[in-house]
């Protein structure tokens, strides 16, 4: 953890002294290069082999077994009972199981990390906004643009601030720089600062496709896709780290007992990433905000 604060804002634009303040939640900053450290000690303490700067060619499933071939190392290749596909979604793998559908909506994100005179650099939002829905005249039309903002770990001056939206993925719709433009004219307004008093850290962007069709299920035994791989997403913890994370346990748990029992056909696989209904009136899957979606996009 490189960063404790509190307190925890939720609020939207017109209803502003109506603003939801909460404490202890969602309020750590965690370092990732030091947790990638951390989780590879203890990977290898345990056995495992980190293999830098080896690409995967190709995976072969056989009824005994896959056969992951590979370059960049001194090995070719790689057996192994279970193959867990971590690579986002832009895995290869869950691009042939897609097989070029059409994303059914898009979560757009820009931001930074800058370093300056902050009112408030100890408080953070969850989620905000400060304007209506963007308007036809506008560069970037008919979006209602969200923010969050936080106190960053790299100092105490330090702060990031995200710009989301979300909208389907239309031709006509705006790039994530047409999106940056948006960030910059929007930004000090929002978190009451100029731009010429801040030092500008990172920057920090990314886009999250999402399908109706998610959690994505297996194409082939012995291959699972986990995180954004698999489509799982939520409301909560959109996608990225907070993918992975909110369900590690019980994918620990569920991939250990797979493996334990030989239960790696497909279909068995396929109850490890199960639907979860509970979440149906906040998205029509966990992988998507479609409601979100639906009412900001059109």
């Amino acid at each position: 953890v490189s960063k404790e604060f509190n307190p925890i804002r939720a609020v939207f634009h017109g209803a502003e002294d109506k603003a939801v303040w909460t404490k202890d939640v969602l309020n750590l900053g965690v370092s990732p290069s030091k947790l990638v450290v951390y989780a590879r000690q203890r990977f290898e303490a345990a056995g495992g082999r980190v293999m830098e700067g080896c690409g995967v060619q190709g995976v072969e499933v056989a009824p005994n077994g896959a056969k992951l071939s590979l370059d960049g190392s001194d090995v070719s290749e790689l057996s192994a009972r279970l193959v867990l596909d971590c690579m986002g979604h832009g895995s290869p793998i869950t691009r042939q199981l897609r097989w070029g559908n059409k994303p059914d909506g898009m979560c757009l994100v820009v931001g930074s990390c800058s370093r300056g005179p902050w009112p408030d650099n100890k408080s953070a939002d969850i989620i905000a906004t400060n304007t209506p829905l963007q308007p036809p005249d506008a560069p970037v039309t008919n979006l209602q643009y969200f923010w969050e903002a936080f106190p960053a770990g790299s100092g105490p001056l330090d702060r990031t601030t995200y710009m989301f939206t979300y909208l389907d993925a239309e031709p006509h719709r705006p790039s994530l720089e047409q999106l940056f433009d948006d960030y910059w004219q929007h930004m000090p307004e929002y978190q009451g600062v100029q731009l010429d008093d801040l030092e500008v850290q990172r920057l920090l962007f990314g886009f999250f496709p999402t399908f109706r069709n998610s959690p994505l299920q297996p194409g082939w035994d012995r291959i699972l896709q986990v995180g954004d791989a698999s489509g799982i997403q939520s409301p909560l913890s959109f996608g990225g780290f907070g993918a992975l994370t909110r369900h590690m346990s019980r994918l620990t748990t569920a991939v250990t007992e797979a493996v334990g029992c030989d239960a790696l056909q497909k279909a068995d696989l396929a109850l490890i990433n199960a639907y979860n209904p509970g979440l149906r009136c906040a998205a029509t899957s966990t992988s998507q905000s479609w409601c979100i979606i639906n009412s900001t996009s059109q």
